[in-house]
């Protein structure tokens, strides 16, 4: 989830209860900004990131030794992990500094200038992963100690943990496919049917998407619009159009916007999309009044986003793929800083949390989280055959079946540039001009989107 919708989020769109808790998958996290250090202790004593790995962590476990940094706003996942982790690795100490998502890479990049305090295992959330990755600060993971191999991960999930030589440098905390949340009394009430099968055959591209939303603004007498906000729609749009955009400072901007833009005022012009901004209030309310028939989600969006404001909606809702093909939202890579001096030990750690058996198997059950590990849905299909936690709050449809056998066939993976911060600050400015004036046209919501990214990125090329 990208820094600007964190801060808004944890502005007061979720309840303070839980904001306690982990914002798990969307990569999103604990609003405190006070960064203090806390740790999770297992038996070693070793005093800080000077102590060495002293075994590979693929021979003997126990042998393996050291203390290592870790700087996460995801507390609860930590402190989950940990301790299972140390169950395996009893000699490595993880020591986590909670660290607000919009203070971290500020924060990194003092630190890695100052040389004195950088973290072992770093995360780039959304937002910023592409920046986080242009400061070459992330080892390459397919070389030793790591030894990554690519094809453990889904395929399209490569260009998301990639630099722009083709390293891979990260993993994925959790993989983020995203389709509609949808309300299954509107689609009953005004489409006849609540089977996401047969709202698949509705709505099987955006122009299809456009004519039921017009159908359903008419039927409904202007109360049910399709989305709740231009918003939701050009995210959608804008992470649905995968291309390369980026070649050095040259941006193409025509490319990456031109299609998305010019569907969203087809939209806005129908009148069938809202007036909200994302996270705002209002937005949030809304999930519960019933006046959208769509919300874009991915597999973190029933605990984090749909329940938790709507929390009287068990059962009325559903899940469906997007017209044309699926999308990301949200995500976090996590890597390891290239000059850590307990490189295995950290490894160590995050392949144990994010990619082994046994740590996917608990981040799934306790926080949702989905591993991009392949061999671990081969190994566990019958744990994602059974009712998952959000289930039944989604009329008893198996959401992570959904997600694997209907959405994430359709994923591509997106390049990352230190411009994709740029285009989503952009983004979030203009399109509630977009909402206000309905004079302003596509052609010149394109030009606009140039002027204000270039006024941003006066290094690039823009066209």
């Amino acid at each position: 989830m990208n820094k600007n919708k964190v801060s808004k989020w944890l502005a007061g769109v979720l309840p303070l209860t839980l904001l306690a808790g982990s914002l798990a998958a969307c990569g999103s996290g604990n609003s405190d900004s006070s960064a203090s250090p806390s740790s999770a202790s297992p038996a070693a004593s070793s005093g800080g990131a000077s102590a060495s790995a002293s075994a590979p962590a693929s021979t003997d476990p126990t042998q393996l030794s050291g203390t290592i940094k870790v700087w996460d706003w995801d507390e609860a996942f930590d402190k989950g992990m940990i301790p299972e982790f140390n169950k395996k690795y009893p000699n490595v100490k993880v020591e986590v500094t909670v660290v607000n998502p919009n203070d971290y890479l500020q924060k990194l990049q003092s630190g890695i200038a100052s040389g004195s305090d950088v973290p072992d295992v770093i995360l780039g959330e959304e937002a910023y992963r592409g920046k986080l990755f242009d400061l070459d600060v992330l080892d390459n993971l397919e070389q030793a100690p790591y030894n990554f191999d690519r094809n453990s991960v889904m395929d399209y999930t490569i260009p998301f943990i990639s630099n722009s030589k083709g390293q891979v440098v990260a993993v994925d905390q959790a993989i983020t496919p995203a389709g509609f949340a949808y309300r299954r009394d509107l689609a009953k009430q005004y489409w006849g049917t609540d089977d996401p099968a047969e709202l698949e055959k509705l709505i099987p591209t955006w122009d299809a998407f456009i004519a039921k939303g017009t159908e359903l603004k008419e039927k409904s007498g202007g109360k049910v619009l399709m989305f709740p906000g231009l918003g939701d729609a050009l995210l959608v749009l804008r992470n649905q159009n995968v291309v390369s955009y980026v070649n050095g400072s040259d941006v193409d901007l025509t490319a990456k916007m031109k299609k998305p833009i010019d569907t969203l005022f087809q939209m806005r012009d129908a009148g069938i999309l809202g007036k909200n901004e994302l996270w705002t209030p209002a937005w949030s309310a809304s999930m519960a009044k019933g006046e959208f028939m769509f919300y874009p989600m991915a597999p973190w969006g029933p605990k984090w986003h749909i329940s938790a404001n709507d929390p009287e909606g068990k059962g009325r809702w559903g899940l469906v793929k997007a017209p044309e093909s699926g999308f990301a939202r949200g995500g976090t890579a996590i890597g390891i800083y290239k000059d850590s001096k307990v490189k295995e030990a950290a490894w160590a750690y995050v392949n144990f949390a994010y990619q082994s058996e046994e740590g996917s198997l608990f981040s799934f059950k306790n926080f949702g989280n989905m591993t991009s590990n392949k061999k671990f849905y081969e190994d566990q299909k019958a744990v994602f055959d059974a009712p998952g936690a959000y289930d039944e709050f989604f009329g008893g449809e198996n959401l992570a079946r959904y997600y694997l056998d209907k959405i994430v066939p359709d994923m591509k993976g997106a390049p990352q540039s230190k411009y994709d911060s740029v285009v989503d600050s952009v983004m979030n400015a203009l399109y509630p001009l977009w909402t206000k004036d309905a004079s302003i046209k596509a052609d010149a919501a394109l030009e606009k989107f140039k002027t204000e990214f270039k006024n941003k990125a006066p290094d690039a090329n823009v066209k």
